[in-house]
């Protein structure tokens, strides 16, 4: 648990929140807080745990940072509740887990299971991380792709346009223009 913690303190720390830890109802969470956002983010040891304790641990971090949250101004209708579990959880567990993101009452939610490696968080925290551009272009075959794009503007073109002994004058007319 503790490594999943840490976890998600330094994927939060990357993204340029200040963190701290704290301990609500005997877990440990990760407060964050930026100019825009703040909030803390708890990992349980079970999806059962998670769906029973989630609404005891908001309130009990609402309440003790309530004069923060007064203080904070604009920034208080962002302060999020993130619950996180490493365990498996069945169809059920998971559809409830789902729907306390949907719970606006307090604090935006968070909520999401079976989260085994740094990807897994990353994908859990993007409501509050920056925007994630993440270009996939290792190992694809960039003459293939870029055949295909042609082929949807000019099918005729496809074959010719990378031939270097077609004229560009004639590749141009195969693409529809005018030479």
């Amino acid at each position: 648990m503790t490594d999943l913690t840490s976890t998600v303190q330094i994927i939060l720390q990357e993204a340029g929140y200040e963190t701290w830890l704290t301990s609500i109802e005997e877990l440990t969470a990760i407060c964050f807080e930026d100019d825009a956002v703040m909030g803390f983010a708890c990992i349980f040891d079970q999806p059962s745990s998670l769906l029973s304790r989630w609404r005891d641990v908001e309130s009990i971090f609402v309440a003790s940072h309530a004069l923060r949250f007064r203080d904070a101004e604009d920034k208080a209708w962002n302060v999020y509740s993130i619950f996180l579990c490493a365990g498996t959880a069945s169809a059920d567990q998971i559809r409830e887990i789902r729907s306390i993101d949907e719970d606006l009452e307090k604090t935006r939610k968070v909520a999401s299971c079976g989260l085994v490696g740094q990807d897994d968080m990353i994908a859990a925290l993007l409501p509050i991380l920056p925007i994630q551009n993440r270009p996939r272009l290792e190992g694809e075959d960039l003459t293939g792709r870029l055949k295909k794009r042609i082929a949807g503007i000019a099918p005729a073109a496809v074959e010719v346009v990378l031939d270097e002994q077609v004229t560009p004058v004639e590749v141009v007319r195969l693409l529809g223009g005018r030479s």
